[in-house]
């Protein structure tokens, strides 16, 4: 009975990875139609979210039911109840892919400005940030969770320069600000992801130490 239930968490484990690692892939989508204004791309993300929806449906599902016919130990209970809520984080992470796709679609629609200092940054750290949590987590490795946890504060100052470089320009651009207004945007669903992110690296944290540090 042991074996099937260590391989029923295994089997979680795997599926918590295959969806992170097609969020990796939706993020390195949203980098590209970010770049080129691909309105196609942008539409092509928002249709595609409904895949991480039914993702954490099942894996919830699967969990809830491998409580019910088991009786997880201590650790083994740590580790499916921070599966549930990291699936949550993972499935907003993808929400708000299709957030900043919206924005493409808008900024499509209009005359194109240059992208903010720092834009293209803040969307490479938090792909690296995911990456390395997903790797984290499946290696339970508490140290690369605290790297990506540290990172979350350089997102939030290059966000502050985003903000401060965004403002300056609507003063100076009137013409263009709900261009800026949409970047500015698509800058705050980046710290938000960032923010998710960072919430996945303390739930690894928490499944090794058992310590909550929220």
């Amino acid at each position: 009975m042991r074996n099937i239930y260590t391989a029923e968490l295994d089997a979680i484990t795997h599926r918590v990875l295959k969806m992170g690692t097609t969020l990796e892939q939706s993020i390195d989508k949203t980098i590209q139609v970010l770049t080129d204004i691909d309105a196609a791309g942008a539409q092509r993300l928002i249709d595609d979210d409904d895949i991480f929806d039914q993702m954490e449906r099942s894996i919830e599902q699967h969990c809830l039911n491998l409580v019910a016919r088991q009786a997880p130990v201590a650790s083994d209970w740590r580790r499916i109840a921070s599966v549930m809520r990291m699936i949550s984080d993972l499935e907003r992470i993808a929400d708000h892919c299709s957030d900043i796709a919206e924005y493409v679609l808008k900024l499509a629609e209009r005359p194109s400005v240059p992208q903010p200092a720092g834009l293209s940054a803040m969307l490479a750290r938090v792909k690296d940030m995911l990456r390395t949590t997903v790797i984290a987590y499946v290696e339970l490795d508490v140290e690369a969770a605290g790297r990506v946890v540290k990172q979350d504060d350089d997102q939030d100052d290059a966000f502050e320069d985003i903000v401060r470089s965004l403002c300056d320009l609507m003063q100076n651009e009137p013409a263009h600000i709900p261009q800026y207004v949409d970047y500015l945007m698509i800058a705050k669903y980046l710290e938000r992801m960032s923010d998710h992110t960072t919430n996945l690296a303390e739930w690894v944290t928490y499944i090794v130490s058992g310590v909550l540090t929220k």
